[in-house]
This record gives C-alpha cells, sequence and structure tokens, in this order.
C-alpha cells in the first residue's frame, strides 16, 4: 500500500506489508459489520410478510399455534445469528486493535497519533467508522 508521505508521515514510515496487513483486517472487520444490516432488512421483511398476509386473516385455533411456533422459531433463529455476527465482530475487532498495538509497541511511535492517521487512511478509503482507541 502507497500512501502519501505528507499526508500520513506515521504511516509512510511502515513497511507496506505490515500496513497492508492492518488495512486488510480493517477490511473484513467491517465486511462483518455490514452483515447486521442484512438481517435487520430480513427482520423488516418478515414483520412485512406477517402483517400483510398472516395478521388480519382468520384462522384456527391450531393454525394460530403453528403461526406463534414459527414467529417464535424465526424470532430465535434471528437472535442467535445476531449473537453470532457480534461474537464475530468482536474478535475481529480485538484482533485489529491487538495488531495496531503491536505496530506502534515496534515502531515506536506514538499510540494515538498512529491510530488517528491511521483512521484517516481507513475512513477515507474504505468508510466506517474507523477502530477506537488501541
Amino acid at each position: 500500500m502507497d500512501v502519501n508521505q505528507q499526508e500520513f508521515p506515521i504511516l509512510s514510515t511502515l513497511p507496506a506489508q505490515e500496513l497492508q496487513a492492518h488495512v486488510d483486517s480493517y477490511i473484513l472487520f467491517m465486511k462483518t459489520t455490514y452483515n447486521v444490516r442484512y438481517v435487520g432488512f430480513a427482520v423488516a421483511g418478515l414483520f412485512g410478510i406477517y402483517n400483510i398476509f398472516i395478521s388480519g386473516k382468520r384462522v384456527t385455533y391450531s393454525e394460530k399455534n403453528i403461526i406463534e411456533m414459527t414467529m417464535l422459531t424465526l424470532g430465535v433463529l434471528i437472535i442467535a445469528i445476531l449473537i453470532w455476527f457480534l461474537v464475530s465482530i468482536l474478535k475481529k475487532n480485538a484482533a485489529l486493535k491487538k495488531g495496531l498495538r503491536a505496530t506502534a509497541e515496534k515502531h515506536a511511535l506514538d499510540k494515538k497519533s498512529f491510530l488517528k492517521e491511521f483512521n484517516s487512511l481507513v475512513i477515507a478509503q474504505y468508510g466506517g467508522k474507523g477502530v477506537y482507541k488501541i
């Protein structure tokens, strides 16, 4: 990865492979956070389907129980998927922070300014919110 020395003086001193590894970790972290949005869209779609096709109709008692169990099962499944994404996001975030901290210590860099430059670089190129406190 080629960074501008005037814009990123600290990042330009790092080896390109090391910086690229951190950027790749950030990209992987951001892709995982975007997966939560897809689950949100699925929940909205299920809610809409339920309200349009099921909730306003008369059903027998046995059909009502089947519908309730189906919705409960889908709810538990969605919660389990969200928990899985949360654990995955936390693991990737912790690994990224650990790598950034190790790089800052290895090259004797100021952690705050290093993190500020890294966040400026990845937010400008890939979006997201950056990394908080290493």
